[in-house]
């Protein structure tokens, strides 16, 4: 009777496996939710601070830039730079139809809160923006012949004319003046390339 007794007190002592491997669930959850929400915080605090900064760029550009003027055919590395709030920024793309207004850092720069140029073909400009960037998720409602502008930090400017645009996985290999682009949510790069008129 005794050794009865002392199996059942041993079997309620054991904490059944599935307990076990339920409270490992639970904790591996947690630390999910955790690493989730932290990693939503982090995005809203950089979103937060790359709009603030890419608005104290744009008003420093409306202060200093010059009256636009022709362009020349810089490459893009040698484009004249301007540091503004930190930043090496080297002009301000704008598409009237949606609403585009963005500076653009020089190449080299981290897009992650100023959209900025990325090494293209030859002369071609390539500028890589992030979806909240002002106007940017809207890239894919340009229609083709639209009219975009970029303009450098000494007042010269250059006009294109939107050629295509689509959603891509896959590395780039075009042959547009310039190329404007985000990466989606998954991995997909929504661009529109343009030819320049000017």
């Amino acid at each position: 009777m005794s050794g009865r007794l002392a199996q059942m007190g041993d079997e309620r002592g054991r904490t059944p496996r599935w307990r076990l491997a339920l409270l490992a669930g639970l904790a591996l959850l947690a630390c999910g939710l955790l690493v989730c929400v932290h990693g939503v915080a982090q995005a809203a605090t950089e979103r937060s601070e790359g709009t603030a900064t890419c608005e104290a760029i744009l008003w420093s550009l409306d202060q200093l830039v010059p009256a636009p003027g022709e362009a020349s055919e810089d490459d893009p590395a040698s484009l004249p730079v301007l540091q503004l709030r930190g930043v090496d920024v080297v002009g301000r793309l704008t598409a009237k139809d949606i609403s585009l207004d963005l500076p653009v850092a020089a190449l080299g720069t981290d897009s992650a809160t100023v959209p900025c140029l990325e090494q293209g073909n030859g002369n071609e400009l390539v500028v890589r923006c992030q979806p909240w960037h002002q106007g940017a998720s809207a890239l894919g409602s340009l229609a083709k012949g639209d009219e975009v502008t970029f303009t450098q930090v000494d007042g010269a400017t250059r006009t294109y004319r939107v050629a295509d645009s689509g959603v891509t996985s896959q590395e780039f290999d075009d042959h547009f003046d310039l190329l404007v682009y985000y990466e989606g949510q998954f991995g997909g790069r929504h661009w529109v390339g343009c030819s320049q008129s000017s």
